[in-house]
C-alpha cells in the first residue's frame, strides 16, 4: 500500500510559490523585507519537500523488509 503524506506536499509547493512571489516583489520593489520573507519560504519549502521524500523513501523500505521476511 503506497503512503503519502499530500498536507506535506501541498505545503511545501505552496512555499515555494510563495517564495517565488516575495522575490519577485524584491525585484519589483526593491523592499529587502520581500527578500528575507522569500528566502526563508524558499529554505523552509525544500527542507519539508526533502523531509517528506525521506520519510517516504524509509517506509518504503520498512515494507520490503517485511515482504522478504
Amino acid at each position: 500500500m503506497i503512503r503519502r503524506n499530500f498536507g506535506l506536499i501541498i505545503i511545501g509547493y505552496g512555499l515555494i510559490s510563495l517564495g517565488m512571489m516575495f522575490v519577485l516583489l524584491f525585484i519589483q520593489t526593491s523592499g529587502i523585507a520581500w527578500l528575507i520573507f522569500g528566502v526563508i519560504s524558499l529554505i523552509a519549502a525544500i527542507w519539508i519537500i526533502k523531509k517528506e521524500r525521506k520519510d517516504r523513501n524509509t517506509f518504503f523500505a520498512s515494507q520490503d523488509k517485511e515482504n522478504l521476511e
